[in-house]
C-alpha cells in the first residue's frame, strides 16, 4: 500500500527518537546502578561499630557450630535381623528379605548389594549360594552388640560427627526391636565418642502427632541425659523426617 514519504519519514524519526531515548535511559540507569554499587562496597569496606557488628552477627538466622550445625551427620537405621539373633523380631529376616517371615532366597532377597561383612565377629547363614569368591553367603544383625559397635566404630573412623537414629513407628511389631537398638547405639557412641540423636520417620505413621509425644516423653528421652545425645544451641536434637 503507498504511504506518503512524509509519513514515512515522521515514522522512521519517531522510532529512531524512541530508540535513542531507550539508550540514553539505559545509560543513565546503568549509571545509576553502577554508582549505587560503588557506594555499597565503600560502605561494605568500612567496618560497622562493635555494637553494630554483633547485632547484626547475632541476628543473622545462622546457628553456631554445635553438633549438628557445621558436622557431618549420617542417618542410621540399624534394621537389620537373622534368624538365630535371639531378637524380638524371632525368626524374621528384617529387612534383608522381602517377606520376612521366610528364609533368604534368590527370589526372595530385598537389598540391592551385597555388604562387606568381613569386619562382623558374628555372622548368620542365609541358606543363598556361595558368593564368587567361595565364601558363604552370611549376613549381620543389627541386633548384636558388636555389629553396632563395628558400624559405629566406624563412623568415627571416617570423620563423621553424628548419627541421625531413625525410629519408625514404634507402636507394631518392630517396637521391642528399635528400642534394643537404641539402647545399643548409646553405648556404642560413648565408647567411640560419636553423637547421635532420634530421628522419628513418619512415613505412613497415621497417628503419628500423639504416638510421637507419647514415645518421646516416655521412653526416647531418657537418652538425652547421655553425653553422646546430639545438641544444638544447648537444646537436644530431634529429628522429624517424611
Amino acid at each position: 500500500m503507498y504511504k506518503p514519504v512524509s509519513t514515512i519519514y515522521k515514522k522512521n524519526h519517531l522510532i529512531m527518537s524512541i530508540k535513542k531515548q531507550t539508550k540514553l535511559c539505559a545509560v543513565f540507569l546503568l549509571a545509576t546502578l553502577l554508582a549505587s554499587c560503588s557506594k555499597s562496597e565503600k560502605m561494605m569496606e568500612q567496618p560497622l561499630p562493635k555494637e553494630e557488628a554483633k547485632k547484626a552477627n547475632g541476628n543473622n538466622g545462622v546457628s553456631a557450630t554445635g553438633d549438628v550445625v557445621g558436622q557431618i551427620t549420617v542417618g542410621y537405621q540399624g534394621w537389620f535381623s537373622c534368624a538365630g539373633d535371639n531378637s524380638p523380631m524371632g525368626t524374621h529376616w528384617w529387612h534383608w528379605t522381602e517377606a520376612w517371615q521366610q528364609t533368604p532366597s534368590q527370589g526372595n532377597f530385598h537389598i540391592p548389594s551385597w555388604p562387606d561383612n568381613s569386619e562382623y565377629q558374628k555372622k548368620y547363614n542365609s541358606n543363598l549360594p556361595a558368593l564368587g569368591n567361595g565364601s558363604p553367603a552370611s549376613l549381620f544383625s543389627s541386633f548384636d552388640d558388636r555389629t553396632v559397635n563395628v558400624q559405629v566404630k566406624w563412623m568415627k573412623d571416617y570423620g563423621i560427627h553424628t548419627a541421625a537414629l531413625q525410629r519408625f513407628n514404634p507402636t507394631g511389631i518392630e517396637g521391642p526391636i528399635r528400642n534394643a537398638i537404641t539402647a545399643k547405639v548409646k553405648t556404642a557412641a560413648e565408647q567411640h565418642g560419636v553423637k547421635f540423636y532420634i530421628m522419628y520417620d513418619v512415613s505412613a505413621w497415621v497417628n503419628m502427632q500423639a504416638e510421637i509425644k507419647n514415645d518421646w516423653l516416655n521412653l526416647m528421652k531418657q537418652y538425652t541425659q547421655s553425653p553422646a545425645y546430639a545438641k544444638q544451641n544447648g537444646k537436644p536434637v530431634v529429628g522429624i523426617w517424611g
